[in-house]
């Protein structure tokens, strides 16, 4: 039976990612207009930059303070954090000097990015393989936007905002040690493949995730080119763009939700390609006299897929990665680090108003896009993982000796290949497995970690994938 959208525990996960998008952006809006009572917009830009780059390094702490953090003092901690984050969200109100704002905002961000990077790991290990993750991604985004434009339209006052953001920080924590009864305790759900669901077989992982840093980067280059000439034509007054393209993002992020989930991401990618391949050609529209209303309505229709993409891509590659408390969140990391780093070069080279300079350089980012996406193409194999069995051409003679070969290869007791025979075919729950080798729920559990130990995997799906994906020595 297939799994409904709408439950108590991906409504939970929805609201924190939400949260989560709306205290970064409204912080973030917070602290620019705090700013810009104190400097320039040049050096607000620059201001900007910094808080960014504070938010990759709370994404990157992430995965080192839950290894040695222990799970009792977790809720200790972020209550203590919040309670830090809302003293420097006032000091930031306060705006009493240019320092006293950077270093207040500094603080909030590092922390927010280690909220963020936990909540996305934490969604990761609630969720598991279950469906709709592209989908539960693109309501928390649309959601975390609809809730920052009416913070925009109807909190006037600086005071309020700090005060609304603080209550909403406080309500988010609250909300993530609930989340945290949801999961069992320090595992990436091992009982994923008791969901009935479709997976493609992914050859190295971690090549897939480098490739995925690669790609980011690469469609960073394009939106922030689109962006800089949107905020460039905004800036002359040629057009005014208001609030009401949020609600754009928000409609596209809904959109890229239930369009990245058909047949289980399959073809995410080549939509992301085609949405991109809109926004090059956009870019070279604008800069050569079209429209500028087309490329506003194609830019916010990219910024809100380009987000689903890259939160989604990474939520899946987690599943699969040695460290996923690094790989669940990286994705927000490395768009901000992208934008802060290509960000001036790209508004410099728009600046210069050398249409064909900006177009090699746009269809040059491009080509290499193509390169990178057709390379990670090739790590999927045709094979997928329906409910525990392999769709393949192979007689049961050749299976049943690929199956003893592997076992072979890694050293497998009888009693490991009664159970990753089982693991192989079955859908049923642990329990139920367990009755079915007449073992204890203990003994299986000891099995598949010593299946997991001499595979080098990290899970029960990653266990049946490497085995699917393994290919024997010549």
């Amino acid at each position: 039976m297939e799994e409904r959208f709408i439950n108590q525990t991906r409504m939970n996960v929805i609201c924190v990612l939400a949260l989560f998008n709306f205290l970064f952006l409204g912080t973030e809006y917070l602290f620019d207009n705090m700013m810009a009572h104190v400097t320039d917009s040049e050096n607000v830009v620059l201001a900007q930059s910094y808080i960014l780059g504070a938010s990759v390094i709370g994404f990157l702490l992430f995965p080192v303070l839950n290894r040695i953090i222990k799970i009792q003092v977790n809720s200790i901690l972020m209550f203590s954090a919040s309670i830090i984050s809302v003293i420097c969200l006032f000091l930031i109100q306060q705006h009493m000097s240019y320092g006293s704002i950077l270093i207040s905002g500094c603080i909030v961000f590092v922390l927010l990015g280690i909220g963020g990077s936990g909540v996305h790991y934490l969604a990761v290990c609630v969720l598991g393989t279950t469906p709709y993750l592209a989908r539960t991604v693109g309501v928390a985004y649309a959601f975390g936007l609809l809730i920052q434009f009416l913070n925009n339209n109807l909190i006037n006052n600086d005071t309020a905002e700090s005060v609304v953001l603080s209550i909403f920080l406080m309500v988010w924590v609250i909300l993530i040690v609930r989340l945290v009864a949801d999961r069992i305790v320090g595992e990436m759900n091992r009982d994923a493949t008791e969901q009935n669901q479709e997976m493609p077989v992914l050859q190295h992982p971690l090549l897939a995730g480098v490739l995925m840093l690669i790609i980011v980067l690469l469609m960073t280059c394009i939106f922030a080119t689109l962006d800089n000439v949107v905020t460039l034509f905004h800036a002359e007054g040629s057009v005014d763009i208001g609030q009401w393209p949020r609600l754009l993002l928000a409609v596209s992020g809904l959109l890229a939700g239930v369009l990245f989930d058909i047949r289980e991401h399959r073809y995410m990618h080549i939509i992301m390609y085609c949405i991109t391949l809109l926004s090059v050609i956009c870019v070279l529209i604008i800069e050569n006299g079209g429209p500028f209303l087309v490329g506003l309505l194609v830019f916010y229709l990219s910024a809100g897929f380009f987000v689903v993409f890259f939160t989604t891509g990474f939520m899946d590659l987690s599943y699969r990665m040695n460290v996923p408390q690094l790989w669940a969140g990286i994705g927000r990391a490395a768009n901000n680090l992208c934008a802060v780093l290509i960000g001036p070069i790209s508004l410099t080279v728009v600046k210069m108003g050398n249409s064909l300079l900006i177009s090699i350089i746009a269809l040059s980012i491009f080509a290499l896009l193509s390169i990178a996406m057709f390379i990670y193409s090739t790590l999927y194999k045709d094979e997928t993982v329906t409910d525990g069995k392999e769709v393949s051409q192979d007689t049961e003679e050749v299976a049943d000796l690929r199956f003893e070969r592997f076992a072979e290869c890694f050293a497998l007791t009888p009693r490991e290949q009664d159970v990753l025979r089982v693991l192989l075919v079955s859908d049923d729950n642990v329990q139920d497995i367990a009755e079915q080798l007449f073992i204890s729920r203990a003994a299986l559990y000891r099995h598949i970690t010593s299946l997991n130990e001499k595979t080098e995997t990290k899970s029960r799906i990653g266990l049946i994938q490497f085995y699917y994906g393994w290919k024997e020595m010549e």
